[in-house]
């Protein structure tokens, strides 16, 4: 093992490249301030979703509250703070608002998540539901190997503490409850 690590920009990416109607903007990264402020309105937010109490309520907004104060105050919205200098390529470019809300969504989840969280947003048009299979055979189908779907075979399910559903002896005529006959 080397007693010496290699320059970390060798390796490290000069930030998200975002590609707009044929334009390519890359968000530079994210100051140490940024990214710390960032990850704890994230863990605040899913404090806020968590709290259960008037008293849990009351312990989140006194962490937001206490939240640092970040260069341009209070009057920055998230994509100017997470886009940066790209915002105001974005203004200049004259894209859309709701491009310019999605890109710095994207870089918010970039900060926090990583690359790969980022291009899962990205690719699912922000839409969570589209970022895996949501019902249980796409569950099932996403689960398996390339070699278990090859081969054709599917293995039984289980069928402990489970029963086949009683039939009634009568016609096959769904029952009647057993209150009151009108």
């Amino acid at each position: 093992m080397a007693n010496k690590l290699a320059d970390l920009d060798e390796y490290w990416s000069p930030g998200l490249t975002l590609t707009v109607k044929g334009r390519e903007y890359t968000v530079p990264l994210a100051s140490a301030e940024l990214g710390l402020w960032c990850r704890r309105i994230a863990q605040i937010t899913g404090d806020v979703h968590a709290a259960s109490t008037e008293q849990e309520m009351q312990g989140v907004v006194a962490r937001i509250d206490a939240l640092p104060q970040l260069p341009g105050g209070d009057d920055v919205s998230l994509p100017e703070r997470v886009l940066g200098p790209v915002y105001q390529q974005m203004v200049a470019d004259r894209l859309p608002d709701a491009y310019i809300q999605f890109c710095g969504q994207a870089a918010y989840i970039w900060i926090i998540g990583g690359e790969e969280a980022a291009e899962r947003y990205w690719t699912s048009g922000g839409r969570p539901e589209a970022w895996g299979p949501t019902n249980r055979a796409g569950r099932r189908a996403a689960g398996r190997t390339s070699t278990d779907a090859g081969n054709g075979t599917r293995t039984p399910a289980s069928t402990s503490g489970t029963r086949s559903p009683t039939t009634s002896g009568g016609s096959g005529r769904a029952r009647r409850s057993r209150g009151r006959r009108s």
